[in-house]
């Protein structure tokens, strides 16, 4: 892709290569960023054990459901249509107590995942 180029992603192809683990639809090196899709099955946890967080900023956009957003210090629902920013170093982890899947789009701005 070029300076003049507008990346474009059909998200209905994504999904199903989203699941288990986020798919990386952009990266880009200054400054260093990251915008991929998940979705996050009924009772799926994210990550599975324990706690994640990342040099740079978090932000998602639920696109479909609701995720449980838990961090060290209190926790979240965070549903459709809604944007979720995660400081940089947050501990936190997801998980989707609803019957559906959640799916959404997420962007790291300044850093990767520790």
């Amino acid at each position: 892709m070029t300076a003049d180029d507008v990346g474009l992603t059909d998200l209905k192809s994504v999904w199903e290569n989203s699941a288990g683990s986020p798919l990386t639809l952009f990266e880009a090196s200054d400054p260093e960023a990251e915008t991929g899709s998940y979705v996050i099955q009924s009772g799926e946890r994210v990550p599975e054990e324990g706690w994640t967080s990342h040099d740079g900023d978090e932000l998602s956009v639920i696109l479909e459901g609701d995720v449980t957003l838990v961090t060290r210090d209190t926790e979240y629902t965070v549903s459709e249509e809604t944007l979720s920013v995660i400081p940089a170093d947050v501990e936190h982890y997801s998980i989707n107590e609803t019957d559906s899947p959640t799916k959404l789009v997420y962007t790291v701005i300044g850093g990767s995942e520790k």
